[in-house]
């Protein structure tokens, strides 16, 4: 077997079955092979555009794979995959590099930057494992290693292929089984004790479930817990939807003083907070808002768990989980569990569209087959007031928070899951960044539902220092659909417009619909309101 063709059947076992990327002269060989291959490669507008429709691909199955050029197009993946290593999402970069016997007497070759090594260097920073596969006799280890270490991490990996290195013969992997890791049934017990007590005792319980609750596919566990005790559990920013909104002990998402009042008093005020895979960054606290007690907590890791003001090193959420589930055979309802009721949306005739009232449409419309996918700004904070129905079924950048998410990971997310219907929220500057993607869409019939929040500019900025800079030239947006020849453009200024507009795209189902709303310049959601205030000292420090 070839070296190219070794590193496509590692791919392929990990379930993957779509490569996104842009080639180059670097890379083409490896390319051809990918084309004779069970994978699918898909050619975006840009290489970022590749690495963030990657990103989101691997939040809904578990594994993603961009494939670039040396230099060029490597770089151009760096900020997509800073994003995936902060935000836990295991995507294998693969850039095709100058062959081994080109690179005698470190000659001047195009897109080399300072030396060979640069670009591996570069990711060195923001992966959990790299590979140069110079070797044959190393390099089924090497892929094995990398490919490994982004499947126990949850964090991105960059491999490395010389162009004169894919069709070399490779060597057979030396096959080494990893132990299970033994857990300490003492340390175990011991924390088993402590936090069932906990539970016990107290009067105002509640769980908050986080992003690594998904990344480490516990859902199901985490929801077992959370029935078998009858607790009420809230998400955090990062973690929306990694349960379902509908299920009735859900309470809503807590973001420290973003949270709505009724939220954040149950989670500041209970006397025992569980919580389950947190990212406590700035904006999942609201920059940093928060007001909870160490002294009432249990924070469950990948690696270790916090009870209170100590910690047990030998033991995970996984394992904590499971012997609650086992030591809670029946279910304990503490207290009335919350009645989530849909209030209809009734347009009214010939009225201005305002934020509030698109995220109260929104929420009317979605269905247990719609995956929202939110970008950075009053797109995402606007939207956590709205119910997904499903698990995994909101997708945002919401801690690294770079722009240009939400188009290209709607590539991601219907490749990954055809049955999902991607719903993108995104701003105008947003969409100015990335939004040549909705070709691919066409030419791989796909069909987003692309929400336009059209206030001519950088609203969330505005809100915290005014100027010129925050304005944009203006576009019109629906008229995207001639430009990338094929889909559906709705121009809406009214909520009657609204209402029909969603209502022709959620009946396309062959191509993108544009949806271009017309919002006025200062207009924002209550969330981001909240949020502008307190950026306004940080900015001005």
């Amino acid at each position: 077997m070839k070296i190219g063709e070794y590193l496509i059947q590692q791919i392929y076992a990990t379930g993957t079955r779509h490569v996104f990327g842009i080639q180059g002269d670097y890379v083409l060989n490896f390319y051809a092979q990918l084309c004779k291959s069970p994978l699918k490669v898909i050619n975006t507008c840009d290489e970022q555009g590749a690495g963030f429709a990657a990103d989101a691909y691997a939040r809904v199955t578990g594994f993603g794979v961009a494939c670039v050029t040396y230099g060029v197009g490597g770089l151009k993946l760096a900020n997509s995959t800073a994003q995936a290593f902060a935000e836990l999402s295991p995507v294998l970069i693969i850039s095709g590099a100058p062959g081994m016997c080109e690179r005698k007497h470190d000659p001047l070759l195009h897109h080399k930057i300072k030396s060979f090594e640069t670009q591996v260097n570069v990711f060195r920073e923001m992966t959990c494992a790299q590979a140069v596969l110079g070797d044959p006799k190393n390099a089924a280890d090497e892929i094995n290693r990398v490919i490994g270490a982004i499947k126990e991490t949850k964090r991105p990996g960059y491999i490395e292929i010389p162009r004169d290195m894919v069709d070399v013969d490779i060597d057979l992997p030396k096959t080494v089984l990893k132990e299970k890791d033994e857990i300490d049934n003492i340390t175990l017990e011991e924390a088993l004790g402590e936090v069932i007590g906990m539970i016990k005792r107290s009067k105002n319980p509640i769980v908050m479930i986080g992003v690594e609750v998904h990344r480490y596919g516990l859902q199901t566990m985490a929801l077992d817990f959370i029935e078998r005790t009858g607790l009420p559990f809230v998400t955090g920013i990062l973690g929306k939807s990694a349960m379902s909104e509908n299920h009735p002990q859900f309470i809503g998402v807590y973001v420290g003083g973003m949270s709505p009042d009724d939220v954040r008093d149950a989670v500041e005020k209970a006397d025992c907070l569980i919580a389950i895979g947190p990212y406590l960054t700035d904006l999942a606290t609201g920059i940093f808002t928060h007001h909870i007690d160490p002294g009432c907590g249990v924070v469950m890791m990948p690696d270790k768990i916090i009870v209170k003001h100590h910690s047990y090193e030998a033991i995970g959420m996984k394992s904590l989980l499971e012997a609650l589930i086992k030591a809670m055979p029946e279910k304990k309802i503490k207290g009335q569990p919350k009645k989530h009721e849909l209030i209809p949306f009734i347009p009214k005739k010939g009225e201005k569209i305002t934020v509030k009232r698109l995220f109260e449409c929104i929420n009317t419309i979605l269905d247990d087959n719609t995956t929202v996918i939110a970008e950075p700004g009053d797109a995402l904070f606007g939207a956590l007031d709205i119910r997904v129905h499903g698990m995994a079924e909101f997708l945002s950048p919401a801690y690294y928070a770079s722009l240009g998410f939400s188009i290209p990971a709607a590539i991601g997310v219907q490749l990954a899951s055809p049955d999902r219907r991607p719903l993108v929220l995104i701003g105008d500057g947003s969409f100015q960044m990335t939004g040549t993607e909705l070709s691919v869409c066409v030419r791989y019939g796909l069909s987003p539902i692309v929400v336009v929040m059209n206030n001519g500019g950088y609203g969330t900025f505005r809100s915290m220092i005014d100027g010129e800079f925050n304005d944009i030239q203006s576009w019109n947006y629906a008229d995207m659909i001639r430009l990338i020849g094929g889909g559906k453009g709705y121009v809406v200024f009214r909520e009657d417009e609204l209402v029909e507009a969603l209502e022709h795209g959620k009946n396309n189902y062959n191509s993108p619909t544009v949806i271009d709303v017309r919002l006025e310049k200062y207009d924002t959601s209550d969330r981001l309101k909240k949020l502008a205030e307190t950026l306004k000292q940080k900015v001005k420090q």
